[in-house]
């Protein structure tokens, strides 16, 4: 590593340093692979992500501080024996130096014992290869992107209300092995809106962005997708469609949007739940 990187625990202090190097992270993605530059998010919409896993998982969250700054980030998180990765960042400056291996190293052992691994990652080279090398397997990400043609609202979904927590918790245990739990209130307190099949699934969403999507069978992760896409007058984008998601994957060129098909990845591992119909999230998989 660099002379004067530092590696350790993150604290609060550090949670407006990790957003600066999060955003100057992935906008250089953006550059390298030659994209528009998406606007950062509100920092204190940003900001409820940090906290809620850092409350929620210390052990899983460390930061590199370099010269007094914060050079990088990792944060993991363990639900019900699941481990996931919810970010790991590195200034662009800094890059290609150790200080994202040795992040990756702390946030992994975090997650020792654990019956099952989940990451989603970009399509940045080097990311890829070392979660690969964690033993994990590659399912290669499309997202779906555009403004979708007018959709008749389908009926039978309707707004989260707080007797659904306990299906929606089957639900999750059933698809990736672990309940989503508290997870989904650190979703709403950053603006998100969760819709709900009763008994048959979920889905999370911030504007036109689709954040996460669970469900007992294919007919209803269908109804609460086009759900998402009916209740737009703007664009739409729905994340880490895999091959597994073919349900999604028609649905949404059905809706008029297009794929960019060199999206991502989904990176598992372990004992896991069907994972179908899953469309997880970036933050909390």
């Amino acid at each position: 590593m660099p002379v004067g990187v530092s590696i350790r625990p993150m604290e609060e202090r550090d949670v407006a340093g990790v957003q600066d190097a999060s955003v100057a992270t992935f906008q250089d993605l953006e550059e390298r692979f030659f994209e528009p530059l998406s606007p950062p998010p509100p920092f204190e919409q940003a900001a409820v992500r940090l906290r809620h896993l850092l409350a929620t998982d210390p052990g899983g969250a460390w930061v590199a501080e370099h010269e007094g700054t914060i050079a990088g980030c990792a944060l993991a998180l363990v639900r019900e024996g699941l481990w996931g990765l919810s970010l790991l960042v590195v200034k662009p400056e800094l890059q290609s130096a150790g200080i994202g291996r040795e992040l990756l190293a702390r946030a992994r052992a975090y997650g020792d014992g654990a019956r099952g691994q989940l990451i989603l990652a970009s399509r940045d080279v080097r990311a890829l290869r070392a979660y690969v090398n964690l033993g994990l397997d590659l399912h290669p990400a499309a997202l779906a992107i555009g403004t979708p043609r007018p959709l008749e609202m389908p009926v039978g979904v309707r707004p989260l209300q707080p007797g659904d927590r306990a299906w929606m918790d089957e639900i999750g245990r059933e698809l990736r092995g672990a309940a989503h739990g508290d997870d989904i209130d650190a979703f709403m307190r950053a603006d998100a809106f969760v819709t709900v099949m009763p008994g048959r699934g979920y889905a999370v969403a911030r504007g036109g962005a689709l954040k996460l999507l669970a469900a007992r069978d294919e007919d209803a992760a269908r109804t609460l997708l086009r759900a998402h896409l009916a209740g737009l007058r703007g664009e739409a984008t729905v994340e880490w469609l895999t091959s597994h998601q073919q349900w999604a994957v028609r649905e949404c060129l059905d809706a008029g949007l297009r794929l960019d098909t060199a999206y991502g990845a989904v990176l598992a591992a372990g004992e896991l739940g069907t994972m179908s119909p899953y469309l997880p999230s970036g933050a909390y998989l």
